[in-house]
């Protein structure tokens, strides 16, 4: 049965997904894309007519899209402020550690193979930390952390998730995010629930 656009336009996406997040843009050509989808190379340029560029933006949108929605799920399921980060941590070292310390985040690698030499990228990278820093924000202010803190707050832990993984690629070792993570939660509001699960006061 032929491959629907639909079937066919993820698959590409996914497989780029991976490629960037192991090797960055620079290291990812279109015939390994295509190679790693199993797409036809004419499917492959019908639906992204703007080629490896076009892909990588593609990716990069696809992975903050999933990273947004883990961040407000793992919200909702953890009670506390350190619960939520600590799950959060050992999701991203779990990954990290399977993947034989290979797997990043794409955006990092994209970001320091294009930025700021493509307009197109450029653009994805900025949209996907804005969109990890404001769910990141959300959050945060839901647990506690006072509304003009929480964006700084967001950003440190956005850069040292960033920086733990790169560190953690080097060491071939968890313990650099182990460290950093440890660090973070002396900066979170203890064991006060979201504010979702409190009672008002009037």
């Amino acid at each position: 049965m032929p491959r629907s656009k639909s079937d066919s336009r993820e698959k590409i996406v996914e497989s780029a997904r991976r490629l960037l997040s192991v090797q960055g843009l620079q290291g990812t050509g279109m015939a390994q894309i295509i190679a790693e989808s199993g797409a036809p190379r004419g499917s492959t340029y019908f639906l992204f007519p703007g080629g490896k560029e076009e892909i990588a933006v593609a990716a990069v949108r696809a992975a903050t899209a999933d990273s947004v929605t883990f961040i407000a799920e793992t919200r909702r399921t953890s009670r506390t402020a350190r619960e939520w980060v600590t799950t959060m941590a050992g999701h991203f070292a779990r990954r990290l550690e399977d993947s034989g310390f290979t797997e990043g985040l794409p955006m990092t690698t994209v970001t320091l193979d294009s930025v700021p030499g493509s307009a197109a990228l450029s653009a994805a990278c900025h949209e996907a930390y804005e969109s990890w820093v404001t769910a990141l924000e959300e959050s945060l202010v839901g647990y506690g952390v006072p509304a003009q803190e929480a964006r700084g707050l967001a950003m440190l832990m956005l850069a040292t998730l960033e920086g733990g993984m790169i560190l953690a690629r080097a060491y071939q070792s968890l313990e650099p995010l182990e460290l950093i993570q440890a660090q973070i939660l002396t900066l979170l509001p203890g064991d006060r629930p979201r504010r979702e699960t409190e009672t008002s006061v009037p």
